[in-house]
């Protein structure tokens, strides 16, 4: 083991370092609460071992502190890095056999825990989301980059919700909506580099759940793979189509960095991103790449011109992001014939609108467009006609 870089103090100048209360073991306690010669409580934390003697980390801490770790509020490296540390080689029954006072900074990194690591591998976060760059730190990181980094995480993560769901969706597999795996609780902030921190869903499914974030790493995988090799633009990734290859993109796009200001590169983490094989840092690059290949991929759409069409949305999954727009006016519609139902896709700014409408069952215009055999909501309107409710026949 390596000599620590500190003063080396009397073995009993904190006493006794029997654990009181375990936070985590495995064989041996690796993570845990002691109290100092006054009574106060102390952090420890493994950091290696050698034959019976263990090396610790010790930090002072308090309970407030200790209460975040359990509650996954906290991770294991922003608990220990505290104004006042020590490493301890612990033997057998926790006899203190050296002790160190030894600045945080000094212990050695590939040491410590890494960024993000709760105290249980169940409290770790989904997903985490860091931002970099010089105007990034306190009195720097403004309103607008903390909304950005969590519209980004959002977005980010409902692409890749929506393409993971498309499958398991139709066949039932999973009752969960692309919202369950997009709008994740908020579990943590640290303000030094602004990094905000996403949990799992409030109502876990176990397993199913899993399986989806599994599904929505490896689309991130091959993605950023795809995007960071050469090769033709219009080719879509092996296993998706076309539209599910420009929502990939699109989804990358939206974790990268704006190409001004202060955030220059963007850091992604957490239980998501363990497939990821390239760098996990986004740069701006990254992102006039993602524009490349969204820009080839629509340019081998054909799409059809906009046209308007009044309706009562009847048939709204939010969790697939479409919407069943019946009792339709016209029911000739210009450009795209006659018709008794439409079945529309949107973008998530339209998400309130298709919310309201579906809930008030009031008629409402659309301005949509056919994309191949796909319609999308471009936008939607208040209708000047009469209230559905009050229609007798549609010939009326």
């Amino acid at each position: 083991m390596w000599v620590p870089t500190g003063k080396q103090i009397e073995k009993d100048a904190l006493g006794d370092l029997t654990p009181v209360e375990v936070l985590f073991e495995f064989e041996e306690p690796l993570t845990f609460v002691c109290n100092d010669l006054d009574g106060q409580p102390l952090l420890a934390h493994s950091l290696c071992a050698e034959g019976v003697l263990s090396r610790y980390l010790i930090s002072v801490t308090d309970q407030k502190v200790v209460q975040e770790l359990k509650a996954g509020r906290l991770d294991v490296l922003g608990a220990l890095r505290q104004p006042r540390c020590w490493i301890a080689d612990l033997g057998a029954d926790w006899e203190v056999v050296g002790l160190w006072l030894v600045p945080f900074d000094r212990v050695p990194k590939d040491y410590l825990p890494r960024s993000g690591a709760m105290i249980t591998p169940d409290l770790d976060p989904i997903f985490w989301l860091r931002l970099i760059g010089p105007g990034v730190g306190p009195g720097n990181t403004t309103a607008a980059d903390i909304r950005m980094a969590a519209q980004a995480a959002e977005s980010g993560l409902r692409g890749l919700a929506r393409i993971a769901l498309d499958e398991k969706k139709q066949v039932g597999q999973v009752r969960h909506t692309i919202r369950d795996y997009s709008d994740l609780p908020y579990q943590y902030a640290r303000a030094a580099s602004f990094e905000i921190a996403f949990g799992p869903p409030q109502d876990r499914l176990p397993g199913v759940d899993d399986v989806v974030f599994d599904e929505m790493g490896r689309l991130l995988k091959i993605g950023l793979e795809a995007l960071r090799t050469n090769g033709e633009d219009s080719v879509p990734v092996e296993g998706l189509n076309e539209d599910q290859t420009t929502q990939l993109f699109e989804a990358i796009k939206a974790l990268t960095p704006p190409m001004r200001g202060g955030v220059d590169r963007i850091e992604v983490g957490g239980g998501l991103t363990d497939q990821l094989t390239t760098s996990r840092i986004l740069t701006r690059d990254d992102r006039l790449r993602s524009v490349d290949r969204i820009k080839a991929s629509k340019r081998i759409t054909v799409k059809d011109a906009p046209f308007r069409v009044t309706g009562v949305a009847e048939g709204a999954d939010k969790g697939l992001d479409f919407f069943v727009l019946r009792k339709l006016v016209p029911l000739n519609i210009p450009g795209v014939g006659p018709a008794n139902e439409i079945k529309f896709y949107f973008d998530d700014h339209l998400f309130d609108k298709v919310s309201d409408a579906w809930i008030s069952e009031e008629r409402i215009t659309v301005v949509g467009e056919r994309i191949g055999n796909d319609f999308k909501a471009l936008d939607i309107q208040e209708s000047t006609l009469a209230p559905a409710a009050s229609e007798g026949t549609e010939s009326e």
